[in-house]
C-alpha cells in the first residue's frame, strides 16, 4: 500500500469516527438534552464532510505523482 492510498484511508476512518461521534452526541442530546451535545454534533458531522472533501480533493492533487 502506497503513502498515498495510506494517507487516504486514515482520512476516511476520521470521517466515519467523526460519523459515528455525531450520533453517539445525538443520542446524548435525546437522553439528556443539552444543547451542548447537539452542537457537538453538527460539528462532528461538518468536520466528517470536510474530511471527505480535504479526502476527495488529496486524491486528485496526488493522481498525477507517480
Amino acid at each position: 500500500m502506497s503513502l498515498r492510498w495510506f494517507h487516504a484511508l486514515l482520512i476516511l476512518l476520521s470521517a466515519a469516527l467523526a460519523v459515528l461521534f455525531g450520533v453517539w452526541c445525538l443520542d446524548q442530546y435525546r437522553q439528556e438534552d443539552g444543547v451542548a451535545n447537539l452542537i457537538a454534533a453538527v460539528g462532528a458531522f461538518v468536520t466528517s464532510l470536510g474530511l471527505v472533501v480535504y479526502d476527495s480533493w488529496f486524491l486528485r492533487k496526488t493522481r498525477t505523482l507517480r
